[in-house]
């Protein structure tokens, strides 16, 4: 994954940026959505990104 790939350009979050939430500690979609507050601008990155933090979970539970 490229870190500093953007998911959400309306806020300028990047993947790095919402792989960082969920490693100290963020467990859901939702809880990276209020720390990283994306979504609020255009709305269009929510479903990619729902999809991203379900993956980055997934595989945070196999390593």
């Amino acid at each position: 994954m490229k870190r500093d790939k953007i998911a959400c350009n309306c806020k300028n979050i990047s993947y790095g940026m919402i792989e960082d939430a969920i490693r100290q500690g963020a467990e859901s979609y939702e809880q990276v959505e209020a720390q990283l507050r994306f979504g609020t601008g255009c709305g269009q990155c929510r479903e990619f990104i729902r999809f991203l933090v379900r993956d980055i979970l997934e595989d945070m539970k196999h390593t």
